[in-house]
């Protein structure tokens, strides 16, 4: 199987040079105590901080309310799956699959917070698709028109919403960032415009109470943080562009931000390694609210995991980051103060291809998108084996079982 390096990389690689568009984190050090480390045990080895080889539609937006559906693209078959969520076990069930245009397309995924709609961009064919969501089963139906055309040769990839669902905003493979306006009672959406100027932009998130949102680039390395207008979505570059403390690292997909809105996380997918930015909230320090400035690199538990999907949680007084590793067909977690990640990180495997990965609102569970082998896979946090994180069962995404069907992006809803 290709690697998320071969997937990722090359395939926007080869977007970004399709025909150009005719359409369109505070640095606090970390203290440590011993218990905060006996929590951090891995579930698949033995002992304090056992020795790992040490040296990322998360979703895009928070999931709001209790996140009893999830939702997971398909993207070598060209399908969205539904599930029903069990809150307490985190089991999932099967209801039902649609389409979601061309194969070797469907990425990105979010719900409205509301959990109303659901929205797939696909990165093959230009589109943002358009679903409702039945509130009992998760089941979608394809609103009318059923999709919107983001601009020819744009390659759609991952998306953001605004808390109050009014605002979408697209990553676009060939170097375009389109923001859209959500019309909260039928759904859908309204094309705006777009920003240019970026290489292959990827991960896309938003600060949960500035209006800033933050892009990292897949070719250049650079995070891009950006105002944008309330109203109608535009974007604004009046940042400056940060990069990883590690020169080297430029490759960098999901961003996740830590629940005090101080700190910000990417992953790099060649180095593994995670880079670690201080989120200025006044524009004391840098100028401007929101704005980025340099922290730390941390080691992944190898340089081959290929990290893609990012995702943090809360669980008791202590704050975890983590990563699904693509390459290394298992899920990270390290324990999180301010910008300081503790190392080396736990780690669960049995995540074939892991992709996608979001962390549920009560701060139980991770699941993953498995593009390896076409299931979801949950992930216990603060499990029965008393360590930070266990391994739990798999779940195929579509009904019969299709171990080829390329699960790609997760997000939850309701």
């Amino acid at each position: 199987m290709a690697t998320e390096q071969d997937i990722v990389i090359s395939t926007r690689s080869a977007l970004a040079r399709r025909t150009t568009l005719r359409n369109i984190v505070r640095l606090i050090p970390a203290v440590v105590i011993i218990a905060a480390m006996l929590n951090i045990l891995s579930c698949d080895t033995s002992g304090l901080l056992s020795s790992t080889n040490g040296s990322s539609s998360p979703t895009a937006t928070p999931t709001t309310g209790t996140g009893t559906l999830a939702f997971v693209t398909n993207y070598n078959d060209g399908k969205v799956s539904s599930f029903t969520r069990n809150t307490t076990t985190g089991a999932l069930t099967h209801t039902g699959q649609v389409t979601a245009g061309a194969k070797k397309g469907p990425r990105g995924v979010v719900a409205s917070p509301n959990g109303s709609f659901l929205y797939v961009a696909n990165i093959n064919d230009d589109n943002i698709y358009e679903y409702s969501i039945n509130s009992t089963k998760g089941a979608l139906t394809p609103l009318s028109p059923p999709a919107v055309s983001n601009g020819s040769g744009t390659g759609p990839d991952q998306l953001a919403i605004s808390s109050d669902g009014a605002l979408l905003w697209v990553t676009g493979a060939a170097g375009t960032v389109t923001w859209y306006t959500v019309d909260n009672t039928t759904g859908q959406l309204t094309l705006g415009s777009f920003i240019t100027g970026f290489s292959v932009p990827y991960g896309i998130t938003l600060h949960p109470s500035l209006p800033v949102l933050y892009v990292s680039d897949t070719s250049t390395g650079l995070v891009w943080p950006m105002t944008y207008d309330t109203s109608t979505g535009a974007l604004s570059k009046n940042f400056t562009a940060v990069h990883s403390a590690d020169g080297n690292a430029n490759k960098p997909a999901a961003i996740a931000i830590d629940s005090g809105a101080d700190s910000l996380f990417i992953a790099d997918q060649v180095l593994g390694e995670v880079s670690s930015f201080t989120i200025d909230d006044t524009g004391l320090t840098c100028g401007q609210a929101g704005c980025l400035a340099l922290a730390s690199v941390y080691p992944n538990s190898s340089t081959g995991d290929v990290p893609i999907g990012l995702g943090m949680a809360t669980n008791g007084s202590f704050q975890y980051l983590y990563t699904a590793n693509h390459g290394g067909n298992s899920v990270s977690s390290f324990l999180a103060s301010a910008t300081t990640l503790t190392e080396p990180p736990a780690l669960v495997t049995g995540y074939t291809g892991a992709t996608g990965l979001v962390v549920d609102p009560q701060n139980l569970f991770v699941y993953t998108a498995n593009n390896g082998n076409g299931t979801v896979g949950q992930v216990i946090i603060n499990g029965t084996c008393g360590a930070s994180i266990c391994a739990g069962p798999s779940i195929a995404t579509e009904s019969p079982a299709n171990a080829g069907s390329g699960p790609w992006g997760i997000t939850l809803a309701q």
